[in-house]
């Protein structure tokens, strides 16, 4: 992300192509249902490109990014994540070429899901739940999908197309030779994610349930993103499927999977520790971390993400938002980080530098680290922290010759990091170094009490 942001330019041009049909009705599902996964300025961006496709590809449509920009209010980095976000989740494709004129970037808009495919979709319909909350979610696909129809004792007679019109065979077989357009499928982007789960184990454990074997084939796609969110193991996923069996039709309900998968994770913070461990991490000789900095690693190891947020909000008296918990879903979702590495970006970001929210510019800063991280291969908390230490370092340095170069008074430098982000303070700080030490003593003791007593 830091190296793609870093070849866009205000003076680049770009143009915006459609070959989709996105009118009002396209409109209000990007409003209702991806509004909340993007955000307000994602969601400005791909009515502000709408408003200007084109259906066909002409290079007297371009235009320059400042216009962009200027249009939407929002800074070079702000549009960037918000461009991303629309890639993420399949409403814009971007393309590149550079010409004699310099830069130019293409952005091909592309049609919403329609509403049954959104909620038929188990990543979709998952993180908007998340994002929106269960009545929220429920009123909305009542909106668009209405009410079950339910017809009790009946066969259905319906006639097919071959039982009412007769085609001869031979224009079948000249239909059947036309060149046929193939429309390009809309992936999920969870079809290129890869969740570690003991499939053989699974199976038995429903074999040895009254779940049929059928409907395990059938929710694959659905366990395969709770787990990714919440990350079920094999025994807790077979109990979810037994509460979510309709008895009457020996069928498992997957919106009642789905309700019991978040009830349960916002109900038992149980920590448990990652199921991959890194291949290299026992290869890799890992940074020497102090007594307190191990155990702070040690407590990113134990948790998933979204746990580690709800705990960490919890200390600070505060709770998760709809966006914080869309943010680390997104990063949990791209697998470029593992989840202990995600941990210790989380508690320097809204521990170490005691910041209320991981929204807006902390939000922005959080995401460019973790991209920092993962450009840099880092696969433990302990190298996580280290890098995360260094980079402190040469900011700090940075800040201070800036500061002596404009003004010879004395700099005072304001910390309010722990022990792990930062270096060895001079003599004169040693009483506000004991003082950091002692509140980070208590955040580690707080931390490692509650993994204790979740064990039990």
């Amino acid at each position: 992300m830091v190296d793609a942001l870093k070849q866009l330019s205000p003076k680049d041009g770009y143009i915006a192509t459609t070959l989709d049909q996105i009118g009002s009705t396209e409109a209000k599902l990007v409003l209702e249902l991806y509004q909340p996964l993007l955000g307000v300025e994602a969601y400005g961006i791909y009515a502000l490109l709408v408003s200007q496709a084109q259906r066909t590809f002409d290079l007297l449509e371009r235009r320059l990014h400042k216009e962009l920009l200027a249009s939407s209010g929002l800074g070079l980095r702000a549009f960037y994540e918000a461009r991303v976000k629309l890639e993420a989740l399949g409403l814009l494709r971007t393309f590149e070429r550079t010409d004699d004129l310099g830069h130019l970037l293409i952005y091909e808009l592309q049609a919403p899901l329609s509403a049954k495919a959104f909620f038929t979709d188990d990543l979709f319909s998952t993180l908007l739940c998340d994002s929106v909350g269960q009545v929220r979610y429920d009123e909305l696909k009542t909106s668009y999908l209405g009410a079950k129809l339910e017809y009790p004792k009946v066969q259905e007679i319906t006639h097919s197309l071959l039982d009412v019109y007769t085609v001869k065979s031979a224009d079948l077989l000249t239909a059947s030779k036309r060149p046929r357009v193939v429309e390009r499928p809309k992936k999920s982007p969870l079809a290129q994610v890869e969740v570690t789960l003991d499939l053989e184990y699974l199976k038995d454990l429903v074999a040895n349930s009254f779940v049929p074997e059928e409907e395990l084939t059938k929710a694959s796609e659905l366990i395969k993103t709770v787990t990714l969110l919440y990350g079920l193991d094999e025994l807790q996923i077979v109990r979810l499927l037994e509460q979510a069996l309709n008895v009457h039709d020996n069928t498992v309900d997957h919106e009642e999977f789905k309700k019991l998968a978040t009830r349960q994770f916002e109900r038992e913070l149980q920590p448990r520790e990652q199921v991959v461990e890194s291949k290299s991490e026992t290869a890799k000789e890992l940074p020497v971390l102090s007594k307190e900095e191990q155990a702070i690693a040690e407590v990113c190891k134990a948790y998933l993400p979204l746990e580690f947020l709800t705990v960490l909000k919890q200390q600070k008296n505060s709770f998760v938002s709809d966006l914080e918990r869309y943010v680390v879903q997104n990063l949990v979702t791209k697998k470029v980080l593992p989840n202990a590495v995600i941990n210790v970006l989380l508690h320097y970001y809204l521990i170490a530098q005691d910041n209320p929210v991981l929204e807006g510019r902390v939000s922005n800063r959080f995401t460019a680290a973790a991209a920092k991280l993962a450009e840099n291969k880092v696969e433990t908390p302990e190298e996580a922290m280290d890098l995360m230490k260094r980079a402190n370092q040469e900011a700090l340095e940075k800040r201070t010759k800036k500061k002596q170069s404009y003004t010879s008074r004395k700099v005072v430098q304001r910390e309010t990091l722990p022990a792990w982000a930062k270096k060895e303070q001079s003599s004169s700080k040693e009483k506000s170094s004991a003082t950091e030490k002692q509140k980070l003593d208590a955040e580690i003791d707080d931390l490692l009490a509650q993994l204790e007593e979740n064990r039990e």
